[in-house]
């Protein structure tokens, strides 16, 4: 006897299929800001190093972390069947986009100036005595490793991260501007540990990164302008450090 046949199952409302997308989008979003920090965390746990120990251990740690994220996000494309290329990973327009990158950078040091000029007229009870990700800079050798993660992690990961969670809200979560103001507040506590207001001026820089993004659809020019914006941060950093 053959068995009856299935009956197909109705097809989902257009509702039921937008909440089913948004579930699946913020639990992609969820793995793509975090899982990597996790999986970095066990990882450096089980070898014995603490993140916080010295300069060398934290760019294990932040190198790591950003591996897992990439890896992360090439897997959730793929099974999205994406490539990079649908995030802005593109050579065209190349040089123009790296024009539009480096003319934002004078920008981002207003930005930072005049945030950091705010807390300490308004809010000084919020100023950060000092940075500690920067004191942990003590020799030559330590700045190298913070140069490369500089660029590695705060130009390509990060970049790549914010494109990746922009483009998820844009096509499931409410529209690309949601997605910008959520991320620049998550972006924002993710820098907790350098102070309150530097916080609160990663958020702001994270912002323009993310406006940037939207404008020019192209990963090139947000890359270009935080790698920037990192590496002379440091080495405006290591030249007064000299100086003491």
């Amino acid at each position: 006897m053959l068995p009856a046949p299935r009956t197909p199952s109705p097809p989902r409302s257009p509702l039921s299929r937008r909440i089913v997308e948004g579930g699946a989008a913020i639990t992609e979003i969820f793995i793509v800001a975090f899982l990597g920090s996790v999986l970095a965390q066990g990882l450096l746990v089980v070898v014995g190093l603490d993140p916080m120990a010295n300069a060398r251990h934290l760019a294990i740690f932040m190198w790591t972390e950003a591996v897992f994220t990439l890896v992360a996000i090439s897997v959730l494309l793929r099974v999205r069947n994406e490539r990079w290329a649908h995030l802005g990973w593109t050579a065209s327009g190349f040089q123009h986009e790296l024009r539009i990158g480096l003319a934002v950078l004078p920008g981002l040091f207003v930005i930072t100036y005049l945030t950091g000029g705010l807390f300490q007229t308004f809010w000084p009870e919020y100023v950060s005595p000092a940075n500690p990700l920067l004191e942990m800079i003590k020799t030559g050798e330590d700045l190298v490793f913070f140069l490369i993660s500089s660029i590695f992690v705060g130009g390509l990961k990060e970049e790549v991260q914010r494109a990746f969670v922009l483009r998820h809200f844009e096509r499931y979560l409410g529209g690309i501007w949601v997605g910008l103001v959520v991320w620049t507040v998550v972006f924002a506590a993710l820098h907790a540990v350098q102070g309150f207001d530097k916080a609160v001026a990663a958020g702001l820089l994270g912002f323009v990164f993310g406006l940037l993004y939207i404008w020019r659809r192209n990963l090139t020019s947000p890359i270009v302008s935080h790698a920037l914006y990192d590496v002379t941060t440091l080495l405006i950093f290591w030249r007064l450090l000299r100086q003491v």
